[in-house]
């Protein structure tokens, strides 16, 4: 079987070029049944390419180490969902995967259920056929996941632990689902150019794909998240890792391409900008592919170190984006009637909002490459990690937070704009209230999460307004925004107003934190299906009422590798976290435990956006007003019960002093870890350099000393915001060089728009 399996994916890869050569050829010579021919092709590779990854999973299932790749990723001990999810959860099963996936777009594609003319068909599967031959062959001669292993061992390697959960059951085939599914949109947008066909009808046919791949990226973005936050025991949600930076990058694109093609199909304009960002849509896709694989970039993410395969990548990405961005430089576009816009029009602020994004967008391109590329050149080593981010594409994103709304109370195209000041400012009112109430509540100290409440009441009063407004309004766009505002809310109040404590805890010791009293019970030593494990046992105390709570750390004998399995009570959207760390004694262990308020509604935000863009799918959903259905959904909007906040700390100065000490943890970078600060990490390393910077804060030395301390020791790369000299000049003024290009590019279209 698994030689059948191996030979299929040759014959893909034939079947694949025979795809793309077919219609180039069929036009020369008017074949017949050119549609027919296509289609049968990139059926029959989706077949051939689901029974082999059919293959590949029965083969983990049983154990067959006649595979280097089942041999080097399982066991025999592991449970059966990790044998299954096993076989996606290293190099060579991923990109056996992706390439499924992009069959399983060619397949939809060429069972024609959207009605797309046969032309058209044919260039869409044309293209997808000539990706499908690049990745197929770097499947069949680089990746291969059907290599064989002689003699057979008896027993198999097995699977980073870290990967033994669930949440890798579905992370990433959502994630690849959305990756990927920006490949036929590109293909979309390749067919268009050679047909020389782009008007509103392309954009009502590629809109649901768009929107497709945009729900599986938010999906696996989220899963991904949520994940990594009970998972690898830091107790954050997002670190800007160079591959979480690759997943949200194309999402970025995808977001603004769902906008434009909406302005596009309803006025006709933006034509160029979504070819344009139909094509980077999926090359930033194929860059995360090569981020994550070519080794040259760290993270814990990575599924391979081999600068070969990486370098194999960087040649298909090349050749990919090159080729296709010389198609649409040279292909003429029809020209369609140019439509005309006010300034306050619906049209404009949603081009504006698009720059936002394209803009926040490269600055987390070039913050996630710039080390790499500083490095080849010169040889000097920094890292960029949370202070760049915060400093450069946080306020981006609020002022796009800001921004969206509006659109909501304008008019498209040359209409009149009533612009209605009264409600907008008793909605900016209303939201100034709101954050002030957060403020005091919450004890918001941090300037940014204070804009980010207020960002957030912003989106969801002005998405309810807008629902009020309209007799008949698209769910599709409600949902999207308030889900928005509800993750942005989540990430400000969590980020800001959290309490940790990290230390030694004895045996039936009490701490408070938040408005919780945790006390230590008992650590029991157990066995799991594949580990040995230590679980303590934890109460928590509120209010007379008693909560039991353990977490695990356990050690996997295969892979002689140790993890962490946080304890997570959560309610009312809080959660307490709890991590078990070092054995000191008997009697003694090393404990971290954060108090982290509303953090449950960043994922609950995530899915409810996602939830608005399913709802887009189908258009001819509408939401008529009704009193008692507006009431109930402001109510659950707003139901955050107030008695659980986090109660002040009495001690004002000792807070400060651990709030600093958090601060700077944050902006100093674990050595030992993949794209970790020492705050994330449970290294040893990391406790030590945790113990030098609170000993320096209690003996009052400023934060630069403690900086220049590291930098002295360990140069630039240790700490986490690069500094602003000269070889970093670039990385800095970027994000104003992108605006200031954009808004150049936005003032000559408006121009000529305006002399037409």
């Amino acid at each position: 079987m698994t030689s059948f399996a191996d030979f299929s994916i040759l014959f893909v890869a034939i079947f694949s070029i025979l795809q793309f050569l077919s219609p180039l050829v069929g036009n020369k010579i008017n074949l017949k049944n050119l549609n027919y021919i296509v289609s049968f092709f990139s059926i029959s590779s989706f077949i051939l390419l689901t029974i082999s990854f059919s293959i590949l999973i029965l083969a983990y299932v049983n154990s067959d180490f006649s595979l280097l790749n089942v041999w080097s990723n399982s066991h025999t001990s592991k449970p059966l969902i990790y044998k299954i999810s096993g076989s996606w959860g290293n190099h060579e099963g991923s990109m056996l995967l992706w390439c499924w996936v992009m069959s399983l777009y060619g397949f939809l594609v060429a069972i024609n259920f959207q009605k797309i003319s046969s032309n058209f068909k044919i260039r869409i599967l044309m293209f997808q056929g000539i990706l499908s031959f690049g990745f197929i062959t770097f499947l069949k001669f680089k990746s291969n996941p059907f290599e064989k292993l002689f003699p057979i061992p008896e027993e198999g390697i097995g699977l980073n632990p870290l990967l033994q959960d669930p949440g890798l059951a579905f992370h990433p085939p959502f994630l690849y689902l959305g990756y990927v599914g920006l490949s036929i949109v590109w293909s979309f947008a390749l067919a268009g150019l050679f047909n020389e066909s782009f008007d509103r009808d392309w954009a009502t046919k590629t809109k649901p794909w768009v929107i497709i791949s945009w729900i599986f990226l938010s999906v696996g973005i989220t899963l991904g998240s949520y994940w990594a936050y009970y998972e690898l025991g830091w107790g954050g949600f997002w670190f800007w890792d160079p591959v979480e930076n690759a997943s949200l990058i194309p999402w970025i694109v995808a977001t603004a391409l769902m906008h434009s093609i909406l302005v596009m199909e309803k006025r006709g304009i933006l034509v160029n900008w979504c070819i344009l960002l139909s094509i980077l849509g999926f090359a930033l896709s194929m860059v995360g592919t090569f981020i994550v694989r070519s080794g040259l970039l760290t993270s814990v993410h990575a599924f391979a170190n081999d600068p070969d395969r990486g370098l194999f990548i960087l040649t298909l990405i090349a050749i990919y984006i090159v080729g296709s961005l010389l198609v649409f430089a040279i292909k003429p576009i029809r020209q369609i009637k140019i439509s005309q816009y006010n300034l306050l029009s619906k049209d404009f602020f949603l081009i504006i909002n698009n720059l936002l994004l394209i803009v926040s967008a490269l600055t987390i391109f070039i913050g996630t490459i710039y080390p790499m590329i500083l490095e080849i050149f010169s040889g000097d080593r920094i890292s960029v990690g949370t202070p760049f981010y915060t400093i450069t594409v946080v306020p981006i994103i609020f002022l796009f937070s800001f921004l969206a709304p509006i659109a909501i109370f304008l008019p498209w195209g040359k209409l009149r704009a009533k612009f209605e000041y009264i409600k907008i400012f008793l909605l900016f009112v209303i939201s100034l209230l709101l954050t002030w109430i957060f403020y005091i509540y919450f004890n918001i100290q941090n300037l940014f999460s204070n804009l980010g409440v207020f960002a957030s009441f912003w989106i969801i009063l002005s998405s309810i307004q807008g629902l009020i407004k309209k007799n008949n309004v698209s769910l599709s766009s409600f949902f999207g925004h308030v889900g928005l505002g509800i993750l942005i809310l989540g990430c400000s109040v969590s980020i800001s107003s959290q309490k940790q404590f990290e230390g030694p805890l004895n045996l039936n010791e009490k701490i408070n934190i938040g408005d919780y009293k945790v006390k230590f019970l008992n650590v029991k030593d157990g066995n799991g299906p594949n580990y040995i494990n230590s679980t303590g046992n934890f109460s928590l105390e509120k209010a007379d009422k008693i909560i039991k709570l353990s977490a695990e750390k356990r050690f996997y004998p295969v892979e002689k590798s140790v993890t962490t399995e946080a304890g997570i009570y959560s309610k009312y959207f809080s959660h307490i976290y709890i991590i078990l760390g070092e054995k000191i004694n008997s009697e003694k262990w090393v404990v971290r435990i954060w108090y982290k308020p509303l953090v449950s509604l960043i994922w609950i935000g995530a899915l409810i956006t996602a939830f608005g863009g399913l709802l887009s799918l189908y258009k001819n959903i509408n939401f008529k007003k009704n009193l008692k259905y507006l009431i109930l959904l402001l109510i659950f909007l707003c139901s955050y019960p107030l008695h659980t906040f986090a109660s002040q700390n009495n001690n004002y100065e000792t807070e400060q002093i651990e709030n600093r000490i958090k601060s700077i943890n944050q902006n100093i970078r674990c050595l030992v870890c993949e794209s970790q600060t020492i705050d994330e990490s449970n290294s040893p390393l990391a406790k030590d350099l945790r113990s030098i910077v609170r000993q320096k804060v209690l003996n009052n030395e400023t934060d630069e000393n403690i900086y220049n301390y590291f930098r002295e020791r360990y140069g630039d790369y240790i700490i986490m915001k690069p500094p602003f000299k000269f070889n970093t000049f670039l990385l800095w003024i970027a994000p104003f060089l992108f605006l200031i290009f954009g808004i150049a590019i936005i003032y000559k279209f408006q121009k000529k728009q305006n002399g037409s």
